[in-house]
């Protein structure tokens, strides 16, 4: 159970009525003010860490022109997966195809095939090379587009702490899945079930992973400022209230500012509706 907020005396279960036990105050409106305003000095502080957060999120996406350029680079190279990524030609145990290949057609033939027949191919010892190369080049081709999903995603935080290396990771691994996917690919040894050549959509793609990479590496070097909103508590900037508590204010210290901060915001409030009352009522009389 709670405390009383007067005498701080532990109530029991059995203390249900609205009058302390100890003390005879009434719990439910003893210092109802002072207690609904630290609940809310304890919200803005929250909100501050909060809006701090958004603002690390903002800059990141348009804190400068690159990190706006940024956003297109990051997703762009999934255009160039549209365009003829292989030149192919497969046969059984797979459904017969010759033909260029991108991303929709790979999804299509997907659609058909058992996936199983890619253990079968690795567990054959006859097909074990060409079917683990030709495995691998598939399944980076696909963890390629899950990690530059990913990355975009990592943009987010990349005015946080750590943004950099998780960028510059991610980048990496982007990069590395689709050199692999290509390279596992053009070079598969001679066999029954699958035969072929790059096309361009995998050198634009590859590319176009490259230049955002670049990007990411320009924008990091800006060092792009992040710029807080200013938030305030009781009427004292935050800034200024936590040095007050730093430096040991005490509550009553702490309300009085407060209230003289707030005072002074009514009043410059009231005077502005006033100026614009009368400006309202000087147009009416001309």
């Amino acid at each position: 159970m709670a405390d009383c907020p007067k005498c701080n005396a532990h109530l029991k279960i059995t203390d249900w009525r609205p009058n302390c036990p100890h003390c005879g105050a009434n719990i439910v409106v003893y210092d109802l003010q002072e207690r609904l305003m630290k609940e809310a000095d304890i919200a803005e502080v929250q909100y501050y860490h909060f809006q701090k957060k958004v603002d690390c999120i903002k800059s990141a996406f348009v804190g400068s022109k690159l990190s706006i350029v940024r956003i297109f680079t990051s997703l762009i190279p999934i255009a160039a997966l549209f365009l003829p990524i292989v030149k192919i030609v497969l046969s059984s145990p797979f459904e017969e195809y010759n033909g260029n290949m991108g991303l929709l057609d790979i999804y299509n033939l997907f659609d058909k095939i058992d996936v199983g027949v890619f253990a079968r191919l690795i567990q054959n010892e006859a097909t074990f090379m060409p079917g683990i190369m030709f495995t691998v080049a598939v399944a980076g081709l696909l963890l390629s587009v899950v990690v530059m999903l990913l990355h975009f995603i990592l943009n987010m935080f990349a005015c946080f702490p750590h943004g950099k290396r998780r960028n510059f990771a991610g980048d990496i691994i982007f990069i590395f899945l689709i050199v692999l996917s290509m390279a596992c690919f053009a070079f598969i040894p001679e066999n029954s079930f699958v035969s072929g050549s790059l096309g361009i959509g995998a050198f634009i793609y590859l590319a176009l992973a490259v230049l955002n990479f670049v990007i990411d590496i320009l924008c990091f070097r800006e060092k792009i400022e992040v710029k807080h909103s200013q938030c305030f508590v009781g009427g004292i900037p935050i800034e200024e209230y936590f040095e007050m508590v730093e430096n040991g204010a005490s509550q009553k210290e702490l309300r009085q500012e407060m209230y003289k901060r707030l005072t002074a915001i009514q009043q410059e409030q009231e005077r502005k509706l006033s100026e614009t009352k009368e400006k309202k009522e000087a147009v009416h009389n001309e």
